[in-house]
């Protein structure tokens, strides 16, 4: 029973847990915010995929007196835990945004705390290796909220915007080559470059009722899981595959998925819609 419980921790702060939630922010609360947490969540792990493999530390599995579970998560090296800088990228980033609203607070050192202490109790990582997670993680949220203030904000084109969110990845892919290299960099490329057309062309407008917002996630993510499925008895065998399939995922998730949305009027109302049907003139 316990072990069942840590391993249920241990997987909600896995990739699943995390797209569904920058899936459901980004189609239904707040897209702008969504792109950020999604922009700085997959940049982190990029980084964690790097440090993993500049580090190569082995994990404690198969060591005498460890007993090690749950070893379908434990891929890679053992420094840093991919799960502790997760949650401490990703809660924090979203305590920022809601602070208001203290259950958020709650929610997030629950996950931080406990997805830590399951690795540790999985046996799949060394207490250094939480640690150095929960440190990196929070450098990358300190770091990318001094960015944003500066850069992200900046006035430039749709076509420098689009030729940066090709070329910068692209640039990250000759150092780390790697399957997970690969998949960071495709989905980044897709995700970012359909955020800027859509902000651009469609302007959709996310925020629904909860019928209407459990259809479009349900739908959008059952699309993008099949995307990729049909592309994985490939991906096993060539790695590069994932660069075009994972942007084709990114560029649905970001742009196909809201312009679907629209064409299957699943979308708030514009502001003058609203008013009109309200009786209000200006």
């Amino acid at each position: 029973m316990v072990d069942n419980f840590f391993i249920l921790i241990s997987f909600l702060g896995s990739e699943p847990t995390y797209i569904f939630l920058i899936t459901l922010l980004y189609w239904n609360i707040d897209k702008r915010f969504g792109f950020r947490l999604a922009t700085l969540f997959l940049t982190s792990m990029a980084f964690n995929g790097l440090l993993k493999d500049l580090f190569n530390i082995p994990r404690p599995i198969g060591q005498p007196g460890v007993r090690s579970l749950y070893l379908s998560s434990a891929a890679g090296s053992s420094f840093p835990s991919g799960h502790s800088q997760g949650v401490a990228t990703f809660y924090p980033y979203i305590w920022n945004r809601w602070r208001s609203q203290k259950r958020w607070l709650g929610i997030g050192v629950f996950m931080i705390l406990g997805v830590g202490f399951s690795r540790l109790y999985l046996g799949v990582h060394w207490p250094g290796d939480v640690l150095g997670g929960y440190l990196i993680g929070a450098l990358m949220v300190f770091g990318f909220q001094r960015l944003d203030e500066r850069v992200l904000k900046l006035q430039i084109s749709l076509r420098l915007k689009l030729s940066l969110t090709i070329i910068l990845p692209l640039l990250f892919l000759l150092i780390y080559h790697t399957r997970q290299g690969f998949q960071m960099v495709g989905f980044v490329s897709g995700f970012t470059s359909g955020y800027f057309l859509e902000d651009y062309y469609l302007d959709y407008r996310e925020r629904t009722r909860i019928v209407v917002s459990l259809s479009k996630t349900l739908l959008g993510l059952c699309v993008l899981g099949i995307w990729v499925w049909l592309w994985h008895p490939f991906t096993l065998s060539y790695s590069w595959i994932y660069l075009p399939v994972l942007a084709s995922g990114g560029l649905w998730t970001s742009f196909g998925a809201p312009y679907t949305f629209r064409r299957l009027k699943w979308e708030s109302p514009l502001e003058e819609e609203r008013t009109s049907s309200l009786g209000i003139t200006r």
